[in-house]
């Protein structure tokens, strides 16, 4: 049992930096139904071996504040949604998008005491494959071009998506001539958001390697460079939160044990910010600022909160606001996502914040959930993996301005190894726990 489940957790993190890739050529270029769920599949069958693996030994799963919180959330989820009604579409599509990542977080948590590996040797395997998407994403960016992407399945229906439609080639912006990375993944943002999980693991994974962490460093510069030219102004949010929270926590450490490290990092850093000011000096108030585009986020944001108002205790339920809305809200065959009367139901639909939709489906108690699971998973990776840890809250801020955990890859693999190193957590700090030993 425990190969098996080595067996399909490394199938499992070895495909999901390929997974955009892989559903867009055989769902769109071959017509393969179902392809676009092959990592819900091994994660389904990973649940089912850490299920059997607790049934062979006669244990039942240990419930912790997290795990209670966790099934509070997704109970009051579903009792939301049969209140006010919701289709059995409303349950599919909803779940998948609201808990699917918080379902591979406690798989994962539970799975560590049934893997024959390290964690460490699940990273490694991580990053391999995370690696080799990145850089294949960005020769494809900037040797091949994204037109080659064309001979694969994704769209040439530039900067615009359509439900059910394939992934566009690359996304610009409305009044720049840039095309903004996301080399092989399925937009900008969600390629940041995957990125900076990337980089948190890296870094942990290097951060006792000091023969190769100068050039794991300068390879994380280039990964650095590569989430700037996404363009994606709440990653760049995120990361300043994210690195700023890790700062706070560390800074006597690093002033003591890295100084020399850091003031060669800085310059690093601070030519990467001259390159890009000096680019687009003058187009910076159509790349940043997009006056258009952020005063529509606002707008959208104030419907959701609007409709919150409305419905503030039970909310309304599943699938009614964030992309899983798309599933159950008839839409419009063909038409593209920003006119008409599809564009009015995006405006209604999508609050451009996840934690304004969380209000929006669920109410004040089950945002109240959320917000304290995401507490209780950062306190656990703050205690054993601080460059996780950062990349986690940067992530979380990402969400305050965006939907980017919707984007099952990037979402499934940060919760994946946070639920690794929160079992870990757990294991230190258990006062019961006898012959304790970190697996990181």
């Amino acid at each position: 049992m425990p190969k098996i489940l080595d067996l399909l957790v490394k199938a499992f993190l070895v495909l999901l930096p390929f997974s955009v890739f892989l559903s867009v050529f055989f769902s769109h270029k071959l017509g393969v139904p179902g392809a676009n769920s092959a990592k819900e599949l091994l994660l389904l069958l990973i649940a089912g071996t850490v299920a059997f693996g607790y049934w062979k030994n006669r244990r039942f799963p240990e419930f912790w504040a997290v795990e209670i919180l966790i099934s509070a959330y997704v109970l009051w989820m579903l009792l939301s949604t049969f209140v006010n009604g919701g289709s059995f579409g409303h349950y599919v599509y909803g779940g998948r998008y609201d808990f699917e990542f918080l379902f591979a977080f406690l798989v994962f948590k539970h799975a560590l005491g049934f893997l024959p590996g390290r964690i460490s040797e699940y990273v490694r395997i991580f990053l391999y494959s995370a690696t080799a998407a990145i850089a294949l994403g960005a020769f494809v960016r900037f040797v091949l071009h994204e037109e080659i992407l064309l001979h694969f399945g994704f769209s040439p229906n530039l900067s615009n998506w359509k439900f059910g439609g394939s992934v566009p080639i690359y996304h610009g912006i409305d009044g720049a001539n840039v095309r903004r990375f996301q080399g092989i993944f399925d937009g900008p943002n969600p390629a940041a958001f995957f990125m900076i999980t990337y980089l948190g693991l890296l870094f942990h994974y290097f951060k006792s390697k000091k023969e190769e962490l100068f050039g794991v460093s300068v390879w994380g510069l280039v990964v650095f460079g590569l989430i700037l030219y996404t363009y994606s102004r709440s990653a760049l949010v995120g990361m300043a939160l994210g690195v700023g929270a890790l700062l706070a926590v560390t800074a006597r450490f690093v002033w003591k044990k890295h100084r020399k490290a850091a003031f060669v990092a800085i310059p690093f850093v601070a030519i990467f910010a001259l390159a890009f000011y000096v680019k687009f000096e003058h187009s910076m108030d159509r790349i940043i600022l997009r006056e258009g585009s952020s005063k529509g986020h606002f707008e959208r944001m104030v419907t959701g909160l609007e409709r919150f108002r409305e419905n503030p205790v039970f909310g309304e339920g599943l699938a009614s606001a964030g992309p899983a809305y798309r599933y159950v809200v008839p839409m419009n065959e063909g038409e593209s996502l920003y006119r008409g009367e599809t564009k009015i139901k995006e405006d209604y639909y999508i609050p451009e914040s996840w934690y304004v939709q969380q209000l929006v489906e669920w109410g004040a108690p089950a945002f109240a959930a959320f917000v304290s699971i995401l507490g209780l998973i950062a306190w656990g990776l703050f205690r054993v993996s601080l460059p996780l840890f950062a990349a986690f809250v940067a992530c979380g801020a990402m969400n305050l301005f965006l939907h980017s955990y919707e984007s099952a890859y990037a979402s499934l693999s940060l919760f994946a190894f946070s639920g690794l190193f929160y079992a870990v957590y757990q294991k230190t700090e258990a006062p019961s726990e006898a012959g304790r030993r970190s697996h990181a």
